[in-house]
Order: structure tokens, then C-alpha cells, then sequence
């Protein structure tokens, strides 16, 4: 997704979602901040907030931003339920499925976070109500920012390794698989290699944001999608129907989808996915998925991202811990790729060895 795609998906949502008063507090905001926000966030009886490059500010009416709350626009009940129905389309029954899942799939693939009054039935949740914020993240498409990265996990020219990438959050994971997915479904003519059937897992509606069926992001030509799905149960079907030589999966957690990751490999398919973890010993550590990289019979490549000194970095080892290529924002990396929640980004400490993708902003205005 290029600029200007990007920057008239981003009015689309202000235009069609936000109630009156939001909508022109974010209008009012300086062109540079609405370009790097990631998060506009809405709380009833409270300021207006958004989310930029590591950092969050209160928004004012006229788009000023501070980070004095009594500075934000204080958004009303009544304006937060209007948003809640802009965001259903006027149909909360349409959307109650996602509601119970607690977010909602928008239009050009964003995605707004809800919160409020669970509703139970029979042990299982079936509804909220009485809505009390909404937290509307933007979507950006970084196309080409896994370029380079790609290269180390390609094996011949209709093969790939399985293929790990770790990090802490914030540090682009989700953003660098979604590109690894559209290269490896598309092909890349450069390496001569062919593109491969691709199945995508969405068990979070983040890789593909489908919106009525059609996925707002482009994950490449030769991908089918399981939108919502849990990572056990999409492998299953996607194995049964759609025959895919790669699957591919956000957020590894506990064992039922390391049961899930093992599955698929033990019927030959390839699998790329993404998890929580500062280091290759960290993901070692947790039950359950730890011992998918562990020996050889697990993930043939790890690809650690972080951020050193205020520039990004991306490390590949095998499956042995012996690395293979070290790619930093001075050599051959994409730039797209340094363009991920690095505005403004100062190091402020390092966990298990490797340098954890943190943030600070320096100064009190933002504007200055």
C-alpha cells in the first residue's frame, strides 16, 4: 500500500465512522500526526486520545494535541454509542459475533477494539452492552518492507523453510508476515522463485482484515483465508480442502497450536508464523510451543526483529541459533520496514540479550 492508498484509506474511516465532533478533531490535527497515527482511542466521559509512534497524546477540538487530558476533547455517551453504530453499520445483530470476539473488522482494514458490559449466557459470552470505549487501530500496509528478509527463507524455487518470527510487541511482527505472505503467495521473479499456494490462519482478523469476505489487505494472489478462525481448527480445514503448500499464523500461544503447527508439517505443508518473545531462549522457555524450535525436526528459521541504538534491526538464525544474516537500517533492509513505530524511538533498555523495541518521546509539546 503506497502514501497516498494509505492516506485515503485513513479519510474513508474518519469520513465514515466518526461522529461530528471526533471527526473534526482529527481533521484539525497537523497532516505529519494524522500520517503516523496508529490508534484513535474513544472512552465516554473522557478525553480523545490517539496513539502515534510509541507515544499517545489527548487531541483537542481543534486537533491540538497535549498531554494535559484537560486539554482533549471529552467525548459524550451518547457520542461514543454513535460511533459504536457507525462502526456496525447500523446493524449490531449483523456484527454480533464479532462483538462477542470483542473487536470489529472496518472497512479498509481497520479494526476498532471494544469495551463494556459483558453479557453471559450459559457460560458463554453472547453480547455487550452499555459501550464504554473504542480503540479504532489503523491499518497500514507496508508493502515491500519484508524484501530482503524474505531471501533467507527461501529454499530452491518452490520451497521454504519453516520459518519463526519473534520479537516484542510493537516491533512490526504482524506487519513483516503479512508482506512475507504476499511475496511468497505472489513469487518473486528476482530470486526465480515460483509463488506457492498460501492458506492464512486469521484467527485475529490483523493479517487480512477481511471485510465481507474480501481481505482489505493484499496477502498475495495464490492465498486463501480462514477469517476468525482458531489455528487448530483452520488447519484442519484448510488441509482437508484447500491443499496449500505454505500455511501461515499470527501469535503463537500455548498447546493447542503447537498440536496445530505439528499437524500440518507431519502432512508436509510449511508453516510461517509469528510470537511474543524477546530472544530465541525466551520462546524456548514457554510451555507447550517452546518445543517446536527446539532440535531439527522444528522451525528451520528464526527471524528476531528489535530496535538498537535507534535503528531497526532483523537477525536470521537456524534452527541452531547460529546466525545466518544480520539486516540493520544502515545496510540492506527495505525502508519501509524502519518506517514501522520508529518515529521519535529511543532505546531505553535491553531483556534476555537483545535490544527490546521500546519507546520515548522527549519534550512536552509534540507540535514543537
Amino acid at each position: 500500500m503506497n502514501k497516498a492508498t494509505s492516506c485515503a484509506n485513513l479519510e474513508e474511516l474518519i469520513n465514515d465512522y466518526l461522529p461530528d465532533r471526533i471527526k473534526l478533531a482529527i481533521k484539525g490535527m497537523d497532516i505529519r500526526f494524522i500520517r503516523e497515527m496508529e490508534e484513535i482511542r474513544v472512552r465516554a466521559g473522557l478525553p480523545l486520545m490517539g496513539v502515534f509512534s510509541g507515544y499517545d497524546r489527548f487531541i483537542g477540538p481543534n486537533g491540538v494535541l497535549s498531554d494535559n487530558p484537560g486539554n482533549g476533547l471529552i467525548v459524550s455517551a451518547q457520542e461514543l454509542r454513535n460511533l459504536f453504530y457507525l462502526l456496525c453499520e447500523h446493524s449490531v445483530y449483523a456484527y454480533q459475533e464479532d462483538i462477542c470476539r470483542g473487536f470489529i473488522t472496518l472497512r479498509g482494514g481497520h479494526r476498532a477494539g471494544i469495551c463494556g458490559t459483558v453479557v453471559y449466557q450459559d457460560g458463554r459470552i453472547t453480547g455487550m452492552k452499555d459501550i464504554s470505549s473504542v480503540c479504532i487501530r489503523l491499518s497500514k500496509q507496508m508493502k515491500g518492507c519484508a524484501g530482503e528478509v524474505v531471501k533467507s527463507i527461501i529454499r530452491g524455487n518452490q520451497d521454504i523453510y519453516n520459518t519463526l518470527i519473534l520479537s516484542p510487541p510493537r516491533c512490526g511482527k504482524t506487519t513483516l508476515l503479512r508482506d512475507i505472505c504476499r511475496l511468497i503467495s505472489q513469487g518473486m521473479e528476482s530470486l526465480n522463485f515460483r509463488g506457492l499456494r498460501t492458506a492464512v490462519i486469521d484467527e485475529r482478523s490483523e493479517l487480512a482484515a477481511s471485510f465481507g469476505g474480501i481481505p482489505q489487505n493484499d496477502l498475495g494472489p495464490r492465498t486463501d483465508i480462514l477469517d476468525g478462525c482458531r489455528k487448530k481448527d483452520g488447519i484442519e480445514i484448510m488441509l482437508r480442502g484447500m491443499a496449500p503448500q505454505v500455511i501461515i499464523m499470527d501469535e503463537l500461544g500455548g498447546q493447542y497450536d503447537a498440536e496445530a503447527v505439528k499437524m500440518a508439517w507431519n502432512a508436509g505443508v510449511r508453516i510461517i508464523a509469528t510470537a511474543h518473545a524477546f530472544n530465541l531462549k525466551d520462546f524456548k522457555g514457554r510451555l507447550g510451543v517452546g518445543q517446536l524450535a527446539c532440535g531439527g525436526e522444528g522451525f528451520e528459521r528464526i527471524i528476531l526483529l528489535g530496535m538498537n541504538n535507534g535503528k531497526r534491526w532483523a537477525k536470521v538464525l537456524d534452527a541452531d541459533d547460529n546466525e545466518l544474516s544480520f539486516l540493520d537500517q544502515n545496510g540492506r533492509m527495505s525502508d519501509g520496514f524502519f518506517r514501522l513505530h520508529c518515529h521519535g524511538l529511543k532505546v531505553v533498555g535491553k531483556a534476555g540479550g537483545e535490544a527490546a523495541c521500546s519507546s520515548k518521546i522527549s519534550g512536552d509539546n509534540p507540535e514543537s
